[in-house]
Parts: structure tokens; C-alpha cells; sequence
């Protein structure tokens, strides 16, 4: 009697069909289920994996059935335009009658002003050693009832222009940015009591060249001051203005034949002043 010959490949073929039989049956990853339902008793699991191929169903294939496929996601709504900016006002020239419902509050600079600049017409509150500090809180301002505070002298009539110096009386003491709070502070009082009015903010004069390298009237405390001044203006009720073009040498101090106590300039020179401001009038439209 012949002996058959050993094939591998028959072997082979009968593991390879033992297990997709037992891979259909285990069914992992559920693609199989619908096939195997369809299955009589008698029939392998492996046919199952035949009827599959022929549909283009594998292993790695999403199971019958299964998760719903997530929406496309709705368009994203079309931003809301950004408001346009207001415009900052443009200065303009104006005569003395625009004057008429001006009010200036400062300190001796604007003493003199009123005195020997001829604008007669406008207003002012105005003391010698006035400060950012003791304009918001002393009761300096002089009336036909007393002295009064700003805010009592505010409250007592509208102002279309309100114009503002101070800070030469306070050269010596803390830095230009704890200045700056406090003149904010003030300048919230005013527009609070005058919302009204364009209030001008204007730099603090230079002093002399030697006045400056003698004392605490230094131009450099003084630049650094106007700088944080000029960045509480907004260009359409708050403005910055700075004359001190007008009044200065070429090297940025206050021209000495100009001043007699390097700090103020002489009374012939005051209607220099008013005829700068005459340029940077601001009228709302």
C-alpha cells in the first residue's frame, strides 16, 4: 500500500480557512454582523467573509449600523462690521470772539495772561502756586461769595473752551507719570462738571537755559511731563496744544531775552502767546 506525500500547502489552505471561519464567527470589529444573520445553521462563517468581499466590505471596514457620521459644520456668521472711529477734529483759526465762553485755569502763566495778553473777553480761575493737586482740592479760586474750589466755581455757569496750565509749581516733587494720574484726576472733575466743553490741555512753558541747569525747572522734567500730558488728549473734546515754539531758542530753553526770572516770559510777549492760540481754535461740527 502507497503512502501519500506530506503538502503544506494543503495544511496551509485548511488553517487559512479554520481561521477566517473563526474570525467571522468572533466577528471584532462588527462589520461581519449583517452577513451572519443572513447564515443558515449549516453554513461556515467563512461564507460570510466571501459575501462581503463581494460588496467591498473588509475587516477595517466601519461596521453596518454604526455611528452616525457627524455634520458638516454649520459656516461661521460673517463678523459685525467695527464701528467706525469718530474723526479728531481739525484745528482751526479763530479771532478773539471765540474767546467769549472761554474759561483758563492755571497757575501765575496764566495770571499774567490775563493781565497783558488783551483777551479780556474770556474767564478765568487762576492763583499764583496753583498745582495739579491743590486746584482739585483747595479752595483758592476767588469769588464775590469767597474762595472757592473748582468744582463750586465750575458749577456756576458752562464754558464752551475750557483751557488748562499747570505743572511748573510741581517740577521738583514725584515722577511725570504719578503727575500725569493726578492732572487726570483733574481733568475728570472738569469734564464731569463741563461735559460740554473742549477742554485744551496746554504744555508746561520751558525755562531758561540756565534757570534749567540751576534749579528744578529742569526742560528735561518738563519734556518728560508734556509727553505724558499729550497722551491724555483724544483729538474730540480733549486737545494738547503746545506754544512753547513760540517762546523758544534754538536749543529747546525758554529764550532768555524773553524772561526776567527765566521762568515767565515778559509782559510784551504775552500777546505772542494769544496769537498762537488764535491758530489752534477747535469748533464742533
Amino acid at each position: 500500500m502507497s503512502r501519500r506525500s506530506f503538502s503544506p500547502l494543503l495544511l496551509l489552505c485548511a488553517l487559512s480557512a479554520a481561521a477566517l471561519n473563526v474570525y467571522a464567527a468572533l466577528d471584532p470589529t462588527g462589520v461581519y454582523e449583517a452577513y451572519l444573520d443572513k447564515l443558515d445553521r449549516l453554513t461556515p462563517p467563512v461564507a460570510a467573509v466571501a459575501d462581503a468581499l463581494s460588496d467591498g466590505v473588509y475587516p477595517w471596514s466601519e461596521p453596518a449600523g454604526g455611528p452616525e457620521p457627524l455634520p458638516a459644520p454649520e459656516p461661521m456668521p460673517e463678523p459685525l462690521p467695527e464701528p467706525e472711529p469718530e474723526p479728531a477734529l481739525p484745528f482751526t483759526t479763530v479771532d478773539a470772539s471765540y474767546f467769549d465762553d472761554a474759561l483758563f485755569i492755571g497757575d501765575s502763566h496764566i495770571d499774567g495772561f490775563k493781565v497783558y495778553a488783551g483777551l479780556n473777553n474770556a474767564s478765568y480761575l487762576c492763583h499764583n502756586g496753583l498745582t495739579v493737586f491743590s486746584a482739585a482740592e483747595k479752595a483758592v479760586f476767588p469769588s464775590p461769595q469767597g474762595k472757592l474750589t473748582l468744582a463750586q466755581a465750575l458749577a456756576q455757569r458752562s464754558y464752551g473752551k475750557i483751557y488748562i496750565l499747570l505743572g511748573i509749581n510741581e517740577l521738583g516733587t514725584g515722577s511725570a507719570q504719578a503727575w500725569a494720574a493726578q492732572y487726570r484726576v483733574l481733568l475728570e472733575q472738569v469734564r464731569e462738571l463741563q461735559p460740554d466743553a473742549i477742554i485744551f490741555l496746554h504744555a508746561i512753558f520751558h525755562t531758561t537755559q540756565e534757570k534749567s541747569e540751576t534749579s528744578f525747572y529742569k526742560n528735561e522734567t518738563i519734556n518728560e511731563r508734556n509727553a505724558e500730558l499729550s497722551r491724555l488728549a483724544d483729538g474730540k473734546t480733549v486737545f494738547f496744544i503746545d506754544c512753547n515754539g513760540v517762546f523758544d531758542d534754538d536749543t529747546g530753553a525758554l529764550t532768555a531775552e524773553y524772561s526776567g526770572d527765566g521762568v515767565h516770559v515778559k509782559a510784551a510777549y504775552y500777546p505772542m502767546w494769544r496769537d498762537y492760540l488764535y491758530q489752534f481754535g477747535v469748533v464742533k461740527q
